[in-house]
């Protein structure tokens, strides 16, 4: 009978020591790439994208890869069974995820979003998911939506799904974590480390599925028994995933079964660079640009296109930062192609400024020409300002008139709309008008407009909060 004791004493030691597996081999680290990893904090709903934690809503993330000059913005594509905002302490991303070997600690650096079943489980088998896309932009100042199709392409991307585990219910029944990666392509791979506790379900309607484990651990564990790494051989611009759950009722006794886990999930995008700039098939030649009462024009013209997506405008006022004017698709003829892009500039107080243009591959390889400039001819300097600006809760258009005059005042956000507008009695002299409803506007670059005298004045403004 002794012997027996100690044989169960030995399979539950076993068992226990079994438990709290946790290798860390350096599963998570970049075998290949840049080294670079993601770094998303301070979430940021995007203005007018839908509710927080909803379906439709995007999230920007600034300098998410700050060594690259990209923010990231990450979308709620779909919830099936699923919920956030029924979630315990609802966040898209918990700065303050603890990590499974200092329970004090954080993953702040994570994408750490806390997803719940949208019922109670009990007798009936149930899984469920909320789904995300990520793209990458250059770094642009203020919150609004990105322009569609700005997005950039990074290569030797990996994509890391830490601590998917889950426990045992009752008898033969389990909570198990679950990761879809959309398939594109050939792309992507799955690995498991060695010794892994993932299941792998192969390709379930177009997404490569994952089951967790049923060994629980405590905070976002990054041990390699229970890491999905996900590896694109070929650049993209977009990646689809899934978080959820999959509830397996237990055989018996299930009327005393009744949860609804929120679970804390975890994950992390890296080793990637932008694409190699090898040579691309396009010669392009005659790069300029004109300014013309309130326009830019830029032109140029290419040689031999094979295989070109497009030509992205960029546009700068100090030379150095630069953000996205426009997109013109190629025409991907080998004939001579000449190209014209307009940009209105009216809105812009700038005496000088800059452009330049990406050309962008089919393979997602991309070249940028030289730079080419353009004084604005009508540039006014310094009759018009604001004060303070950066605003808070207040501001003043500061502003001198040889005469009296009606004054119209408007404000355009990032992307070119009115969104509120005033009226103003202006004097011969120093003028001050207070800017209405400062604190009702959202954190970002705004441009300030005012047409006095059928003059047309405009400055920036930033709010900050």
């Amino acid at each position: 009978m002794k012997k027996i004791f100690t044989l169960l004493f030995a399979l539950l030691s076993a068992i226990i020591l079994h438990a709290q597996v946790c290798t860390t081999t350096g599963f998570d680290v970049c075998t290949s790439g840049s080294g670079i990893t993601s770094d998303f904090r301070n979430a940021v709903l995007i203005t007018g994208t839908g509710s927080a934690l909803t379906v439709g809503a995007k999230y920007k993330f600034n300098n998410a890869i700050p060594s690259l000059n990209l923010d990231a913005v990450i979308s709620i594509d779909a919830m099936v069974n699923a919920t956030m905002t029924g979630a315990s302490s609802p966040n898209i991303d918990d700065d303050n995820s603890a990590n499974e070997t200092n329970l004090s600690g954080s993953q702040a650096s994570l994408f750490a979003p806390r997803i719940a079943p949208n019922q109670t489980l009990s007798c009936t088998s149930r899984s469920g998911y909320v789904e995300f896309t990520v793209k990458f932009y250059t770094h642009y100042t203020g919150n609004a939506a990105p322009a569609p199709g700005t997005e950039i392409a990074v290569s030797n991307l990996n994509f890391l799904h830490f601590d998917m585990d889950g426990f045992t219910q009752g008898n033969n029944g389990w909570y198990k974590e679950t990761g879809y990666v959309k398939i594109i392509g050939t792309d992507p791979i799955n690995y498991g480390a060695a010794g892994t506790e993932l299941t792998s379900s192969g390709n379930n309607a177009g997404w490569l599925l994952t089951y967790g484990s049923t060994t629980e651990r405590n905070g976002v564990a990054r041990c390699a028994e229970v890491i999905e790494k996900t590896i694109y051989s070929q650049p993209q611009a977009a990646i689809s995933f899934r978080m959820g759950y999959d509830y397996k009722a237990p055989t018996s006794n299930c009327s005393s079964v009744s949860i609804q886990p929120t679970r804390q999930y975890g994950s992390r995008f890296g080793c990637f660079n932008l694409p190699a700039g090898g040579p691309l098939p396009v010669s392009l030649i005659n790069l300029a640009v004109n300014y013309n009462t309130g326009n830019t024009t830029i032109s140029w013209t290419s040689l031999q296109e094979h295989n070109l997506d497009s030509y992205e405008i960029q546009r700068s006022f100090d030379g150095t930062n630069f953000e996205v004017a426009g997109n013109i698709s190629a025409n991907n003829l080998t004939s001579v192609q000449q190209y014209k892009f307009t940009d209105n500039v009216a809105a812009f107080n700038s005496k000088y400024i800059y452009y330049r243009i990406r050309i962008v591959d089919l393979d997602h390889s991309m070249k940028l020409t030289n730079t080419v400039s353009v004084k604005i001819a009508d540039w006014r300097s310094n009759e018009m300002t604001i004060s303070p600006n950066p605003s808070t809760t207040n501001a003043q258009i500061r502003i001198k008139l040889s005469k009296p005059a009606a004054g119209d005042i408007a404000i355009f956000d990032a992307t070119g709309k009115a969104i509120q507008r005033q009226k103003a009695s202006l004097l011969a002299g120093n003028n001050n008008i207070i800017i209405n409803n400062i604190t009702a506007l959202p954190e970002g670059y705004y441009t300030v407009r005012l047409i006095a005298n059928d003059e047309v004045y405009s400055t920036k403004l930033l709010i900050w909060k």
